[in-house]
């Protein structure tokens, strides 16, 4: 038995099975590289190399030809990991195929391919070859991407980020005056003009509860971007920037950005919210610089709810049994943390001392997981574009939330509070489905609680990227020179 075992095994080696059960892996995290995390790349990585070690195997005594196995091994796994996208063109370009069908049609594919090698009278040393090569090159590119990033990483860290030369350390008598900051921000919350004309939604109500509260309302600020991270980046440095939005040094610029140092220099304590935006960008950048992170991840505690692993299973035959294992927890913690946000949110005003909040809600950015009145949304219609009503459900919720998180803020402050609530862009127009006038996104929500300001000296077309130096001028002293709004 030993002897026909190595028999079997005899021949030139295949080692490449294992390296491209990990590229699709590797591949996706180089390029999401800025987004992701290792730490949620390596269980998936090792049990992908392990089950196509374990298919190699089984296959090599059942075929008694370690080439042959490769070979066999090899389709398999183009098939499982093609499985997502080939079904996602299907339902883009014909129909939504079910899984039953579009599943045991691959795998019955797969079967006689294994057949038909099996067959053959070729022993495929060449193919091996070549498969071996060609399974390291691409591994070997994509470690060299890897690398090549974490080496930017690393000498990105070592620069020390710009700080305002207006900063004053204020006195402990002073900081019982210092007024609470809060930054708010709603993703892909659209401009009321924009709801009443494309989603037949007068949204005056909430506009004038902000009013007749003592907001200031910017009706004509516009956003230059629809990256949100562009747009958050530039807010927080009080400039215009022209980093790639999705970049190191924009994440960086978010993390650990100028505002934050102006107002700790100031003895405000920074408070940053997670979510899954932004929760790598606070991992990496964020510990130095923001005294209280306030993390949802208590809601769920499921590794299998990060984007990294709900892309990564999507795109393999594992998607039609994702909902099974996981329910709906990767939605569902949307849900959680902005319920988590709306609910800490109203409590902060019972901590002590001057403190500097930034909250980006995501939402009423998809998923739609809120109806109106905050009821779920059923699963088929998380994504739903075309009928309105899911953007619209989830708009109306979280502006109802919003208005009662303000009323709390400004009752509940010892001192009139800040508040500043900004959409980053409105509904962009990009979304198979959606229909919307194409510079619809540029007209934002720009409302700002300013306690003792003359309004009448504030622009209607304020940019965003002004809205901390007009701050920091009137509360603290300061001399920042207006920039140019919209530019």
């Amino acid at each position: 038995m030993k002897e026909k075992w190595r028999d079997i095994f005899k021949g030139p080696v295949v080692f490449y099975p294992p390296l491209f059960a990990a590229f699709p892996i590797l591949f996706l995290y180089a390029y999401n590289i800025s987004e992701a995390s290792m730490s949620e790349v390596w269980l998936p990585l090792v049990i992908s190399v392990a089950a196509a070690l374990v298919l190699w195997v089984v296959l090599s005594l059942i075929l008694r030809s370690p080439t042959k196995a490769g070979i066999a091994t090899t389709i398999f796994l183009l098939f499982f990991f093609s499985y997502g996208r080939l079904y996602n063109v299907l339902e883009w370009a014909m129909f939504a195929p079910k899984h039953a069908y579009l599943l045991s049609s691959m795998l019955f594919i797969w079967g006689y391919c294994v057949y038909f090698i099996s067959r053959a009278k070729r022993d495929f040393r060449i193919a091996t070859k070549f498969l071996n090569i060609t399974a390291v090159v691409f591994i070997a590119i994509n470690l060299f991407n890897i690398g090549v990033h974490q080496v930017k990483l690393a000498r990105l860290g070592d620069v020390a980020p710009e700080k305002s030369s207006e900063q004053t350390v204020a006195s402990p008598a002073e900081l019982s005056t210092l007024p609470d900051i809060y930054f708010i921000i709603l993703d892909e919350y659209a401009h009321p003009d924009t709801m009443k004309e494309w989603y037949d939604y007068d949204n005056s109500d909430f506009i004038n509860s902000l009013k007749n509260k003592g907001f200031f309302i910017a009706y004509e600020s516009k956003s230059l971007s629809s990256d949100s991270p562009q747009v958050l980046a530039e807010v927080l440095n009080m400039e215009y920037l022209n980093d790639e939005p999705w970049s190191e040094p924009t994440y960086q610029k978010i993390a650990d950005n100028k505002a934050a140092d102006f107002l700790k220099a100031q003895g405000y304590q920074y408070i940053a919210f997670g979510n899954n935006f932004a929760e790598y960008t606070w991992e990496k950048y964020a510990n130095d610089n923001v005294d209280l992170y306030l993390d949802y991840h208590g809601y769920n505690s499921s590794s299998m709810v990060t984007e990294f692993v709900y892309i990564l299973w999507n795109t393999t035959m594992l998607q039609p049994f994702y909902g099974y294992v996981t329910g709906s927890q990767y939605e569902d913690s949307y849900r959680c943390q902005t319920l988590y946000m709306l609910e800490k949110l109203e409590a902060l005003p019972e901590l002590e001392g001057p403190k500097f909040i930034f909250a980006h809600f995501i939402c009423p950015h998809t998923p739609y997981v809120f109806g109106p009145d905050g009821e779920y949304v059923a699963p088929a219609n998380w994504y739903n574009y075309e009928n309105k009503q899911f953007y619209r459900g989830q708009y109306i919720f979280i502006s109802a939330e919003i208005e009662k998180v303000v009323d709390v803020l400004i009752k509940e402050s010892k001192i009139p509070p800040i508040i500043i609530l900004q959409s980053d862009h409105g509904q962009r127009p990009d979304h198979p489905g959606i229909v919307i006038g194409d510079t619809e996104w540029e007209k934002i929500l720009n409302a700002m609680y300013l306690p003792g300001m003359d309004y009448d000296t504030l622009s209607d077309n304020i940019s965003p990227v002004n809205t901390f130096r007009l701050i920091f001028n009137n509360y603290f002293g300061a001399n920042y020179s207006l920039l140019e709004d919209n530019q």
